[in-house]
C-alpha cells in the first residue's frame, strides 16, 4: 500500500468511526445519553441493579449470637425491673466487667448470651431472686476488615459496629459494573484454619434469600471479581457505536445487536457491511455481509460471538480500508455498553 492510499485509509476510517479521533468510542454520541446500565437509574418497569439493591438492604447488624466479646467492646447489661443494673460499661484491657455488688466477672471470650448466663448466676439468690438479664453489644471494638475486587473504593476499612456483607460492600462504595455475582469472604476460623464462604449477590438482593447477608468479622477478606466480559462490537454507521457485552445467560443474534445500537443511520450501507471474525485457530477473517436482507428476513439473522466485529460502512465511503479493523478494539479502554 503506498503513502497516498493509507492516508486515504486512515481518513476513511477516522470518518466512519468519530470516536477513533476523540478517544475511546465506547463513549455515546452526542444526544445518546449514557450507555445503559452504567451511571443512571433503571428505566421504568426495567429491574435496579445488584448495586442498587445492595445499597437498599445495607444496615447496621443487630448482635450476632456466636459473637466473642472482647477488650474494647461497649455494652449494655440490662436486669428487667432493677434499674441500678441498667448499665452501660466498656469491657475493660484485661477482659473484665465490674457491677455493683459483684465481684469483678470475666466477659473476654463469651457470646452475649453466654455472659447473661454468667451474669444471672452471680446475680441469683443473694443479691436478685430469679432475675432476668439481657446483654446487647452496643459498639464493637474497632477491627478491619478488607474489602477487595470490582468495588469502587477497595481497601481496609475499621468496623465499630456489627456489619453484614452488604454493609461491608456498601462500605467500599458498592459494586462496579463488572462485578460478578459473587461475593467471597475468606477468613480463619476459631481453630485456625483457612474458612471460605460464597455468597450469591443475585440470590440474595433480588430474591431476597436473607440467610445469605452473613456477618463480617474482624480479619475478614471479601472479594468480589471482576466479570471478564465477553464483548463484541458494532462500528460505522449506526447510532451508538461502540463494544457490548455479550448476555451471560442467552444468546445474541446480530439483529438484537443493531437494535442495541439504535439501529442503523440513513446513510449506512447495510448491504455492503463487514463482519470481522476469529475462527477456531485464531486466524482472523473479514466476511462481506448484506445486513439489509438479515433485517428484512431474507437471510439467517446469526448468532454473534464473542470479539465478533460488525462494521456498517457509510454511502459516503468506498470499500477500502477494512484491514485496519483488527484495530479497533484496542482502542477501546473503558467499559462495554450492557444489553438488557
Amino acid at each position: 500500500m503506498n503513502r497516498a492510499t493509507t492516508v486515504l485509509v486512515v481518513a476513511f476510517l477516522v470518518g466512519s468511526f468519530p470516536a477513533l479521533g476523540q478517544g475511546p468510542i465506547i463513549g455515546p454520541g452526542p444526544g445518546t445519553g449514557p450507555a445503559p446500565g452504567v451511571g443512571q437509574d433503571p428505566a421504568p418497569g426495567q429491574s435496579p441493579s445488584l448495586d442498587e439493591q445492595l445499597k437498599a438492604l445495607s444496615s447496621v447488624g443487630k448482635t450476632d449470637p456466636e459473637y466473642r466479646l472482647g477488650p474494647g467492646d461497649l455494652i449494655e447489661i440490662s436486669v428487667f425491673g432493677v434499674e441500678k443494673f441498667q448499665q452501660t460499661l466498656r469491657i475493660s484491657a484485661s477482659g473484665v466487667i465490674k457491677l455493683p455488688l459483684l465481684d469483678s466477672i470475666d466477659a473476654a471470650g463469651l457470646t452475649p448470651a453466654e455472659l447473661e448466663g454468667r451474669l444471672t448466676s452471680a446475680l441469683d439468690g443473694d443479691v436478685i431472686k430469679n432475675p432476668q438479664v439481657s446483654v446487647f453489644v452496643k459498639e464493637y471494638r474497632s477491627q478491619t476488615v478488607y474489602v477487595l475486587g470490582a468495588v469502587r473504593n477497595p481497601g481496609q476499612y475499621q468496623m465499630n459496629l456489627q456489619l453484614k456483607v452488604v454493609d461491608a460492600l456498601s462500605m467500599a462504595g458498592g459494586l462496579l459494573p463488572n462485578a460478578v455475582e459473587e461475593a467471597v469472604i475468606h477468613r480463619k476460623s476459631a481453630e485456625g484454619s483457612d474458612e471460605v464462604i460464597k455468597v450469591n449477590l443475585r440470590e440474595l438482593l433480588e430474591q431476597g434469600n436473607l440467610a445469605l447477608n452473613v456477618v463480617v468479622k474482624g480479619g475478614d477478606v471479601v472479594h468480589v471479581q471482576e466479570r471478564l466480559a465477553r464483548t463484541a462490537y458494532i462500528l460505522g454507521d449506526v447510532n451508538r457505536a461502540g463494544a457490548y457485552e455479550l448476555p451471560a445467560k442467552r444468546e445474541l443474534r446480530v439483529t438484537q445487536l443493531f437494535a442495541a445500537a439504535g439501529g442503523p443511520l440513513k446513510t449506512a450501507k447495510m448491504n455492503q457491511g463487514i463482519l470481522v471474525r476469529y475462527n477456531e485457530k485464531g486466524e482472523r477473517q473479514e466476511l462481506p455481509v448484506n445486513f439489509a436482507e438479515i433485517m428484512s428476513g431474507k437471510k439467517e439473522d446469526f448468532l454473534v460471538q464473542a470479539n465478533d466485529i460488525v462494521f456498517v460502512p457509510s454511502s459516503a465511503a468506498k470499500a477500502i480500508g477494512y484491514g485496519l479493523l483488527g484495530a479497533v478494539p484496542g482502542v477501546i479502554t473503558t467499559l462495554p455498553y450492557t444489553i438488557p
